[in-house]
């Protein structure tokens, strides 16, 4: 069976089903503007892009707390500064597919990734603070910074795991089989 996907005109709103997997370019019958991918098969592309954002963020936060415990106060601000911007680009992208999944399962692992994204996003931003007020001899203020950012990846952990975008599309599958 062909799977068949949703276009929404970004002018109108007009829906377009699609049928295939190609992802064509769609111009409305209406108003003669693009229509873009929008339902589950957007939320799920914006997950795979959100999560491919997350994992990097990780990577860097990881990196740059390594970092700190060289001492290098400079190199792991810019590191827990990269990782803030990825964890926002991520945060964006997992409420692009809160917005579009069709399914609720989608719909939760999605939401589940945005708050844990949002929470690491705010603990890299408190770090690179630390840092600099580290850097500046304000070891009260760094304290603070610690703790907040503390904080924060202790609430991060209240989210589970952020699962892959196959489990999404696993999920998202047996959703469908099990509504037909």
């Amino acid at each position: 069976m062909e799977q068949s996907q949703t276009y929404k005109c970004d002018g109108c709103g007009s829906e377009y089903r699609v049928l295939g997997e190609s992802q064509p370019k769609i111009v409305c019958r209406d108003c003669e503007r693009e229509a873009t991918l929008s339902g589950t098969a957007a939320a799920q592309r914006a997950y795979h892009v959100g999560y491919i954002r997350y994992r990097e963020a990780r990577r860097q936060l990881s990196d740059a707390l390594e970092t700190v415990e060289d001492g290098e106060m400079a190199l792991a601000r810019g590191g827990f500064d990269s990782a803030a911007a990825d964890f926002e680009e991520s945060v964006e992208e997992f409420t692009t597919a809160v917005r579009e999944a069709d399914d609720n399962g989608l719909a939760e692992l999605s939401e589940r990734a945005r708050k844990k994204a949002t929470c690491l996003w705010q603990a890299a931003e408190w770090l690179s603070g630390m840092t600099y007020a580290s850097e500046q001899g304000e070891s009260t203020q760094a304290s603070q910074y610690r703790h907040d950012a503390e904080n924060r990846l202790q609430a991060a952990t209240e989210y589970g795991t952020v699962s892959s975008p196959d489990e999404c599309i696993q999920n998202a599958d047996t959703e469908v089989q099990s509504d037909t």
